[in-house]
């Protein structure tokens, strides 16, 4: 049986043994490895892609314009989203989206996902509206009738006016809105 203890020897040049500079080499590896990760960090790329039927509907999200479907929109953040579509010639939508995180942006793996993975990674959520046509018809007919109905309008109240001897003050004369297609 060997009773020799074990010492650490210094050299000539002042340097400890062996076992204290495999130390040192260990803890110089680990502060690189951990640098790595700070500087050479991956993101994650969040976009929501907007589709119309039929295509080409203006888009605004939270009441930002974000373009014609298909609208390709980029978001920091997860939850509810109030998207606008507007499209002559079809109903309007408004609509609240619920923008659900992938399971790598829950905590804590959105930590390592965010911070130390050396990757890109894309998350991009696809919501499709379809949009309903107006059954309007010609809008030009519509303005005529709406006209004539408020000249029938004002000529009723003027006879009401005089019957009862009613003075009123003189009113501004309404411009049409103009219409630009």
């Amino acid at each position: 049986m060997n009773n020799a203890r074990r010492t650490t020897s210094i050299d000539r040049r002042g340097q400890r043994g062996r076992g204290t500079r495999n130390k040192e080499q260990g803890t110089r590896i680990l502060l690189v490895v951990l640098l790595m990760c700070i500087i050479v960090t991956g993101c994650i790329e969040r976009t929501l892609l907007i589709q119309s039927d039929p295509p080409g509907a203006n888009v605004c999200i939270d009441g930002d314009a974000c373009g014609t479907t298909p609208a390709t929109v980029p978001f920091s953040a997860y939850g509810k989203r109030e998207v606008y579509l507007q499209m002559p010639g079809h109903f309007s939508r408004k609509e609240v989206i619920d923008v659900n995180p992938p399971v790598y942006a829950w905590f804590p793996l959105d930590f390592v996902f965010d911070v130390c993975w050396p990757f890109t990674i894309r998350d991009e959520q696809t919501f499709k509206f379809t949009l309903q046509p107006s059954d309007l018809g010609d809008t030009k007919a519509l303005e005529t009738r709406a006209h004539e109905f408020t000249d029938r309008a004002k000529a009723m109240l003027e006879r009401e006016r005089v019957k009862r001897g009613v003075s009123l003050p003189p009113t501004k004369a309404a411009e049409p809105a103009s219409t630009s297609r």
